[in-house]
Parts: C-alpha cells; sequence; structure tokens
C-alpha cells in the first residue's frame, strides 16, 4: 500500500516540476531569411580566401571592429593563460601570427552549421589551416558570433579550439 502511494506521489510531482519546465511555445522559432543564410556563407568564403590569400584588409572589413573578442582557449584558459586577468580581444595576436608573419596559409571549413534569429547568427565550424608548402597545420573548432549591421553581416567575436596537425 505504501509503494502504490509512494509512486503515485512522485509521479504527481514529476508531471507538476515537468509542467513548470516547459518551454513557451514561441521559442525556438527564430526568425531565418534564406538570403541571410546564403550571405552568412558568403563571409565564411570571404573569411578563408582572405586568410588564403594573406589579405589582412580584405579579412578586417568582415570584423564589427578591431577590437572583438578574438582568441582561442589556450589563450584564454590554457597553462600559459594568465586567467586572473583574461582578455578575450585578441585579434593582434591573430592577425600577426596570420598577416603579419611571412609565412602563407590555406585555411578550410567543414562542418559548417549556422543557426539565426534576426540580426544575430552563429555559425559554429571545425576549421584546418595548413602552412604553404610544408606539412604543417592546425585544427579546431570555432564558434563566430555575427551581426548584421546596415544590412551586411560582420564577426562580433570568436572564440575557437587550436590543436597542431598530426604529422604525416
Amino acid at each position: 500500500m505504501i509503494l502504490p502511494a509512494l509512486a503515485l506521489l512522485t509521479m504527481t510531482w514529476a508531471s507538476s516540476v515537468m509542467a513548470q519546465d516547459a518551454p513557451p511555445a514561441e521559442l525556438g522559432r527564430h526568425e531565418r531569411h534564406a538570403e541571410d543564410i546564403q550571405a552568412i556563407q558568403g563571409l565564411l568564403r570571404a573569411y578563408t580566401t582572405a586568410v588564403t590569400n594573406h589579405d589582412e584588409r580584405a579579412f578586417e572589413r568582415l570584423l564589427l571592429n578591431d577590437q572583438v573578442p578574438f582568441a582561442s582557449t589556450d589563450q584564454l584558459v590554457g597553462a600559459k593563460a594568465d586567467v586572473g586577468h583574461v582578455d578575450t580581444r585578441r585579434y593582434s595576436t591573430f592577425r600577426d601570427a596570420v598577416f603579419a608573419a611571412s609565412a602563407h596559409y590555406r585555411q578550410r571549413f567543414y562542418n559548417v552549421c549556422i543557426e539565426q534569429d534576426g540580426s544575430l547568427a552563429q555559425a559554429s565550424v571545425d576549421w584546418v589551416t595548413r602552412s604553404v608548402g610544408s606539412s604543417k597545420g592546425s585544427y579546431g573548432w570555432k564558434i563566430l558570433q555575427l551581426i548584421k549591421v546596415q544590412g551586411q553581416w560582420k564577426i562580433a567575436s570568436e572564440l575557437y579550439t587550436a590543436r597542431s596537425l598530426p604529422k604525416p
């Protein structure tokens, strides 16, 4: 008699908790437009093209500004990171490594996933960057947050993981 009563009490409690936690029906109904998704795909192509062509000016036109959060997780929380003074505005580190160095790179994105709600979007990609003329390179995963400003999609932040490519 106690077990059936306990089971009924548990089911009643669980259903009331689930009813309270049910999300409003409006959630998940994001404003998505095919032309925006195409524009974001174009931005991602322009990104890899600018890196591959060693074109700093073209790359910087994709950014909201040069102070956007732009960092690898190693820079933020890795063994050499200053976790007491985390600063995600590290675009200058990326710029110097990719565009100021004499080395040239070829970059590709894979497994692209774009989410959008109106003028806010995010793209998550797996990436591979190879040094031209050598077998060296890196790979990882990145999340780009994007904002549509005056009809143009701009990168508002980029956070990424980075690992060395295995030796062939």
